[in-house]
């Protein structure tokens, strides 16, 4: 009789464990495909996906409503993933060499997230070069250039994240080209519209 009960003793911790980890993994972080489907992003819509943190990916992705190449963000935790959608989104000039968007999202830490986006419209624009405040040296980044694919009639797409906080906010976007020699500058631009 002792052994009986010690069996079914340890089927039901088995049981248990078993329970235990199917209800951990169906809370945990889900994939990013599922995330998408489930806040009405289509995979058709979708423009990039890339990580920038361990656990937060940036989403850049066409908005049917609106036409806009709109950001949002993928914050995966422990227990359960989240989207962020961020407001805005860029309304693409495709006359102009280069176009772009800024959007701000801050996380519940109070830190900020900037994303700058765009099309390049030039074939001649190879670099993507950002200064966002006048007298730090440290506040000038380059952006990633995402080769262009069959289904980008907009041109080549562009982004960079900035992680750090804004003091003074200037923004000067210059599209250079193999030798170096900027070509389009968005201050430049300003001035003569």
């Amino acid at each position: 009789m002792p052994k009986t009960s010690s069996r079914k003793r340890v089927a039901y911790v088995l049981f248990l464990v078993l329970v235990a980890l199917f209800l951990i993994r169906s809370c945990g972080p889900q994939d990013i495909d599922t995330i998408l489907s489930e806040k009405g992003i289509l995979p058709e819509q979708v423009k990039l996906i890339t990580t920038f943190e361990p656990r937060t990916q940036l989403v850049l992705y066409q908005d049917l409503t609106t036409n806009n190449l709109t950001p949002a963000l993928i914050q995966q935790k422990v227990w359960f993933s989240e989207l962020a959608r961020i407001g805005g989104g860029l309304q693409d000039n495709p006359v102009e060499p280069l176009s772009s968007h800024i959007s701000g999202y801050e996380e519940s830490k109070g830190k900020m997230i900037y994303i700058i986006y765009g099309y390049l419209h030039d074939a001649d624009i190879t670099q993507v070069h950002i200064r966002y405040e006048p007298n730090l040296a440290s506040s000038r980044l380059e952006a990633e250039i995402v080769e262009s694919s069959s289904d980008q009639i907009s041109g080549r797409l562009w982004y960079a994240v900035i992680q750090q906080p804004i003091h003074e906010m200037i923004w000067d976007i210059k599209g250079l080209n193999d030798e170096g020699h900027v070509i389009y500058s968005s201050l430049d631009s300003e001035v003569r519209r």
